[in-house]
């Protein structure tokens, strides 16, 4: 591959334009097939989650020369990907006999140990990488994350925030730590650690944004959105950051300067979840009735109850047998911090990965009510029934499992089309219906929003699928006592 179409194939990479990097690759092997060809076609494809076709060109690329590391690196990623993680472990460990050393190769070999359950083993190597690279935020990310995950308490961060402490001035490890903490309900020391940035860097943007973010989410939304303006005036054509100061005017029930905010961005990224719910919380508060065209609950939300798969005499049986498979995945202790549950665990894996009969029939008895959903869409021009196709796939699948006092905080999926809760086991307390404990809840944002409070509620059922569009508030009431297994997904169509 000539040294100027790869300068371009890379270029399109960074510019997330992957159809125009896979274009350039396809043109240069064309002409030339080499392994750095390949590579940059395995990368476009992997990027567009084509990983199949990601991982034939991968192979062709270190068939092509077996001593480019990259692109053993690169296979070894989509093979995780694929879930087939013990193969992607065995590259990472050659790669590393034969003297390669890398952040990224010690933060994906984590990824592997993690997606074969073996959490010990994966802290061990992230531990081993930040003594090699200290002040690598991926690797302080995922070693603070797992070790919140496998119960490490308020110490958890302690290698990330001595980081800090060793480069007062590295403005991203700074926020990256702030944000760890935040999530983790530290609201205290994300504070200290973001005006001690603040007060070294006076004015620096992403810093009060940050510190804005922080502040709305302890109710401090006055102080918040003065910060949170001084971020979009320093970066205005990031989405997310203007989608930051939306959620402040939100919070203080200033739904129409929020919509004049949104549309723009609407307009730019019109299936993008945040902002059509964004859109319709403003409408919300404003009293406009096109919030109903949005969001309309008894429409959109449905449960549906399936059927035991072949082999199970009903779908109690299945389910005790699906939970087994589950559990056998659940090794952590507690709540991903990037995640929604509190009080509880989640897989560290995609179930759409996992090599397990039961799973792979509980997959295949989802299409069937998908397709029932589906049918139910009628407006042509609408972001949730505009993207009604015949085709579709799943894009995630996981499991989650409360406790005691387990919850989902309100939440929503923004990159999803449709979005889904299934019920494998429920406390009876969610059972009786008396309190509503462990019922699925919609319409009521991630934080207190004025004028806008649960809309519709369900009473889970073991054996119970509920569908929604991905961009509706979701969220879980509390339950206090017994254990909630599901095994939700989100699908997109092709």
């Amino acid at each position: 591959m000539n040294a100027d179409a790869l300068k371009q194939g890379r270029a399109a990479m960074t510019a997330r334009d992957f159809g125009a990097a896979e274009k350039i690759a396809r043109a240069a092997i064309a002409q030339a097939p080499d392994s750095q060809g390949y590579e940059l076609l395995a990368n476009a494809l992997r990027a567009q989650e084509r990983l199949e076709e990601a991982l034939t060109a991968a192979e062709r690329a270190v068939s092509l020369d077996e001593t480019n590391a990259s692109a053993q690196h690169g296979r070894a990623f989509i093979l995780s990907r694929l879930g087939q993680f013990a193969d992607g472990l065995a590259i990472y460990d050659q790669l590393i006999a034969g003297g390669m050393a890398h952040p990224s190769l010690s933060l994906n070999r984590s990824v592997a140990l993690l997606g074969l359950t073996r959490d010990a083993d994966a802290e061990a190597a992230l531990l081993d990488g930040i003594r090699r690279w200290p002040q690598d935020r991926g690797l302080q990310n995922m070693l603070a994350s797992l070790r919140w995950m496998r119960g490490g308490g308020e110490a958890f961060a302690r290698d990330y925030e001595a980081a800090v402490r060793r480069d007062p001035d590295s403005l991203w490890l700074r926020i990256g730590c702030a944000d760890l903490l935040r999530r983790a309900d530290l609201h205290a020391r994300a504070e200290v650690v973001l005006r001690e940035g603040l007060e070294r860097t006076i004015g620096n943007g992403p810093l009060q944004g940050a510190l804005g973010v922080l502040l709305d989410e302890m109710d401090r939304a006055d102080e918040a959105l003065p910060l949170l303006r001084a971020a979009v005036a320093d970066a205005p054509n990031v989405p997310y950051v203007r989608g930051n100061l939306i959620n402040g005017l939100l919070r203080l029930g200033r739904g129409d300067e929020a919509l004049r905010e949104i549309l723009p961005l609407r307009a730019a990224e019109p299936l993008n979840g945040d902002w059509v719910c964004y859109e319709a919380m403003a409408y919300r508060q404003m009293g406009d009735a096109r919030y109903h065209e949005l969001c309309d609950y008894d429409l959109m939300v449905r449960p549906f109850d399936l059927d035991p798969p072949a082999g199970f005499a009903s779908i109690g049986a299945f389910n005790e047998a699906l939970r087994d498979s589950l559990n056998r995945l659940h090794v952590l202790e507690t709540h991903p911090l990037d995640q929604s549950l509190r009080h509880g665990s989640q897989t560290t894996r995609s179930l759409l990965t996992v090599n397990d009969p039961v799973i792979r029939q509980y997959l295949r008895a989802l299409e069937e009510p998908i397709r029932a959903y589906i049918a139910t869409m009628k407006k042509p021009d609408h972001p949730w029934s505009g993207r009604k196709s015949e085709n579709f796939r799943l894009s995630g699948c996981w499991s989650v499992k409360l406790k005691p006092n387990g919850y989902h905080v309100n939440h929503l999926h923004p990159e999803g089309w449709i979005s889904s809760a299934y019920y494998v086991s429920l406390p009876d307390v969610a059972k009786s219906g008396e309190t509503q404990e462990g019922w699925i809840k919609f319409g009521e944002p991630r934080w207190p929003l004025p004028h806008c409070g649960v809309e519709k509620v369900i009473q889970p059922q073991e054996g119970r699928l509920v569908l929604f569009p991905s961009y509706m508030w979701h969220g879980t009431i509390p339950f206090s006592e017994g254990e909630r297994m599901t095994a939700p997904f989100d699908v997109v169509p092709v």
